[in-house]
Parts: C-alpha cells; sequence; structure tokens
C-alpha cells in the first residue's frame, strides 16, 4: 500500500513519528459512536433521544424533577430532560431523526420538545447555561426545524451545523456554519438571518449586529476525493468528526465542518489551537489511488498546505497523527496560531471502524467553505 507526501504551499513538509494504540482507539470510537439503546427511559413513554458520555461524568434530571442522576452510556431520555455536564464532561444527544445536540462542559441544557416523523422533526433544546453544538439532519418537509432556545432568544434552523452559548449574564451568542439562522427575539420578531460563517450576541439593549464565526482562530483541514472517508480524531480521544461510509457523516466537535465542496471532495475541518496530536485516519471506499490535501488555516486563510498519494483498497484502512505548529506560549486555544501541521507517516490498520450510525445524510447539502487553493 504505497503512500507519498509532499508540501504544495506553505512551510517545508514535516515528518512524525506514529505511536497510537489502535486496540485502545478502536474501543473509544465504538463506545463513542455505538450508543446502545438501553431499555430505561425517563420520564414515560416518549424516548426521542439517546444520550452518550463523551467525557468525564453527566447527570440528568428527569421530566418530573428530583435530584440529578448520573447518566449510563446509550441511555434513553424523554422531552422534558435536563442533561448537565462538569468541568471536564462532554453529552452527545442523538435524535431519532440522526441529529445530534454536543453538549460542551459546564452546561445545562433542557429537551423541551422533539415532535419527530420520518419526514419532519421540530426539536427545541433550551440552552440554561453553557454551550451546544448541533448537526442537523435535513429531512423531506420544509417545516422541519431544530431551535436553540434562551430567555432572550431563540435561534432556529432547517438543517445545518449550529450552536450556540448562554451566559449567567443573560447574553446569548448564536452561530451557524451551515445553513440560514433565524435569529428570534421572544416576541417572535426577527431579529437576524445568520448566513454560514456568521455569528450573533443578543444582549440587552445592543441591536443585531451579525459578525464573522471563529471557534478557533486556528484549524486542521482535510479534501479527500469521495472515494476515501476521512475521520478526524481530536486529541482528547473522545470526539470526532468525519465520515462513516459514504452517505453519513459524524460531527461532535464544537465549530468544526464535515460536507462536499463544489468540487466534490469530501471536506473535514476542525478546531486546532492545541499542539494536538490529532488522528487522521481514511478508509477506502473502491481499489485505487488517491491523493488528499491536508492544511492549517488561520481565520480561514491557508499557511500551511500538503498533499498526501497513495493506493487503497475498498476496507482498508490507513491513519496518521497531525501535530498542529503553534506560534509564541498560550494557553488559549481559541486564540493560538497555527504555522503549520506535522504530518505522520499513514500506516496501515486493522482497526474496526464503527457500523453505520445515521447521524447525517447527504452531507452535499451544504457546500464546504472555500478554502484557497495555489
Amino acid at each position: 500500500m504505497a503512500v507519498a507526501a509532499s508540501r504544495w504551499a506553505g512551510s517545508g513538509f514535516l515528518r512524525c513519528p506514529f505511536h497510537v494504540s489502535w486496540r485502545t482507539l478502536a474501543a473509544i470510537i465504538v463506545c463513542t459512536w455505538s450508543l446502545a439503546i438501553s431499555g430505561q427511559v425517563f420520564g414515560g413513554e416518549s424516548a426521542p433521544a439517546i444520550l452518550g458520555v463523551l467525557a468525564g461524568e453527566v447527570t440528568i434530571i428527569p421530566p418530573e424533577g428530583g435530584d440529578a442522576k448520573p447518566v449510563s452510556n446509550g441511555m434513553t431520555v424523554a422531552v422534558g430532560t435536563r442533561v448537565q455536564t462538569g468541568k471536564k464532561s462532554t453529552a452527545l444527544v442523538t435524535f431519532l431523526d440522526g441529529s445530534t445536540l454536543t453538549v460542551q462542559p459546564e452546561s445545562d441544557v433542557a429537551i423541551k420538545q422533539a415532535d419527530i416523523g420520518k419526514t419532519r422533526a421540530r426539536v427545541t433544546v433550551g440552552v440554561n447555561v453553557g454551550t451546544v453544538w448541533a448537526r442537523i439532519v435535513k429531512l423531506v418537509d420544509p417545516e422541519s426545524s431544530f431551535s436553540l432556545q434562551s430567555n432572550t432568544a431563540t435561534a432556529t434552523v432547517h438543517d445545518g451545523l449550529i450552536g450556540s452559548r448562554q451566559e449567567p449574564d443573560n447574553t446569548f451568542t448564536c452561530w451557524t456554519r451551515a445553513g440560514d439562522l433565524w435569529v428570534l427575539e421572544p416576541t417572535g420578531r426577527v431579529r437576524a438571518i445568520l448566513k454560514p460563517g456568521q455569528m450573533e450576541t443578543v444582549k440587552a439593549g445592543a441591536p443585531a449586529n451579525p459578525q464573522a464565526f471563529f471557534s478557533n482562530h486556528s484549524a486542521l483541514r482535510i479534501e479527500t476525493p469521495v472515494s476515501v472517508l476521512p475521520v478526524i480524531l481530536m486529541p482528547d480521544r473522545a470526539r470526532m468528526a468525519g465520515f462513516t461510509d459514504p452517505d453519513t457523516d459524524v460531527n461532535q466537535v464544537f465549530g468544526s465542518y464535515t460536507g462536499l465542496d463544489g468540487e466534490g471532495h469530501r471536506v473535514v475541518e476542525v478546531p486546532a489551537g492545541v499542539p494536538g496530536p490529532f488522528t487522521l485516519i481514511l478508509q477506502g471506499e473502491q481499489d485505487g489511488p488517491f491523493l488528499i490535501r491536508i492544511g492549517a488555516l488561520y481565520k480561514g486563510v491557508p499557511v500551511d498546505q500538503h498533499q498526501v498519494s497513495g493506493t487503497l483498497q475498498r476496507g482498508a484502512r490507513l491513519a496518521a497523527q497531525l501535530t498542529p505548529q503553534l506560534e509564541g506560549m498560550t494557553n488559549d486555544a481559541k486564540t493560538a496560531k497555527v504555522s503549520g501541521v506535522m504530518i505522520g507517516p499513514l500506516e496501515s490498520t486493522n482497526m474496526q471502524l464503527p457500523g453505520k450510525v445515521r447521524v447525517s445524510e447527504n452531507p452535499s447539502t451544504h457546500p464546504a467553505p472555500a478554502a484557497h487553493r495555489p
């Protein structure tokens, strides 16, 4: 299985040794992606969502109230359930239509509505405090919607990649990476309609003022042909973004992007304000050669780009470590400036990727944000 790599923009091509226990990695991925439905349902008969623990300890308060209860991975939850995460905890809520909600650390959210059918879904999540990131599946009915709600505003989208943050002082910030996001005031008046790549902050007395959105100033971007399925595993070994089969993408990483660009390439872009390492996993969908692009971006502008070529057989997998090169010393992952990326050798692995997960279908619905190519 031949693999070659070269630099095609930015600083010189760098290599680093690849040291990952694939047995450990496989167990983590299977645990994350394979959320088995347990028999216990809090709050009655309706069970519109499955709750998974990506990191740390997560608790819930059932619809009838009472004390917070620890969560078991794969537990089903009902409308009215509150999900709470601690300082180093992350939860994943998977709704029955395949849409997902990643609940970031130190957050408290409530499932307020989850009316889900085969062609139509209406979901509302109340964000009491903290940050969430949602991947919403496109359904046939144009009246389908997914809403993130606070005391001061509601952010609603038909399908796409959106997020929001609720501060203790009632400041509500929302953003979109894919799909038009309608920001509504409590009266129902439209405050703003955000386009992909925009954010809006709702604060008492402040007018609407959409701005550019970057979850982190630095990012890693992977582009592959449709014959190759890319997945990026984050340094915490708990969250990932990418494609698990030709029609299914997983997006658990706040501020990330998964989709197809205008030329038909698969695109995965994740925040990269930490040294890593990130793990890139490639799976072949057909026999033959491939050419992929790996790049580092700062505020959306490429600063280092490489191309890697090789051959893959259908079902075979390759993996490599990606290590962002950050300028200066900083503990702020959001503002850290990336100047390049070290790419470890792509090595064959027998790691079994998890089975098909209906997280999102038809990723080509939202074209990938453009990246400059020389």
